[in-house]
């Protein structure tokens, strides 16, 4: 089982990428796919989203179990755990315990890969103001604060990530081929496992097929 995570600041177009990929058939998480309990605490709380990535592995290895190819199955996620440890209260914790929980995920032939989806600064700006226009109640999760992209670009752009791909200028379908094809190629100078090659082979082919 793959799950290609897309991560990235808000406004880069990660939601417009896994549309894209639901529109050619593929399996995809977007970001309610594990639902929130509601309790007295905060939901970006320690607690709280300690429990999110609970949910969040535990509905994996439910799909997995539940999936008869769960090995050549793919998954786009809008996110992936990581965002937890921005986003969170004291997130930093949680850092090392999100990169053991993957790793351990392996064992079950769980792979997740995260790419970081890059638009360069100023036309992102420009995108979230449009999309605030569009939705503006978004402002409730400071997205109208430059100051608040720069502090939350500036984090995606230091973490580490499996991938990165520019979605500055080209169209969605463009930049869902570079991604494809970075995936590819990395699965073929890695020596990753041939069933997880054949599943990206097949995926390129089913999004080739539907452009």
């Amino acid at each position: 089982m793959i799950v290609i995570c897309l991560e990235g600041c808000h406004g880069v177009g990660k939601s417009a990428l896994v549309k894209a990929f639901q529109s050619a058939g593929l399996r995809v998480l977007d970001e309610a796919f594990i639902e929130q309990p509601e309790y007295a605490l905060h939901p970006q709380t320690l607690i709280m989203e300690t429990v999110w990535l609970s949910n969040w592995f535990m509905r994996l290895l439910k799909m997995a179990s539940e999936t008869a190819d769960h090995e050549q199955a793919i998954f786009i996620a809008d996110r992936s755990p990581y965002s937890a440890e921005y986003y969170a209260a004291h997130g930093a914790l949680l850092g090392p315990v999100i990169k053991q929980q993957i790793t351990e995920l392996k064992v079950k032939n769980i792979h997740i890969y995260t790419v970081l989806v890059e638009v360069e600064r100023e036309e992102l700006w420009r995108r979230i103001n449009s999309r605030l226009e569009r939705e503006p109640f978004r402002r409730k999760y400071n997205e109208h604060s430059r100051e608040w992209m720069e502090k939350t670009l500036s984090w995606y752009l230091g973490h580490e990530w499996d991938f990165r791909v520019q979605n500055t200028e080209w169209p969605v379908a463009t930049t869902r081929g570079s991604l494809l094809q970075m995936l590819v190629t990395f699965a073929r100078d890695h020596d990753v496992k041939c069933w997880e090659r054949a599943g990206l082979f097949a995926m390129q082919k089913k999004i080739t097929e539907s452009a």
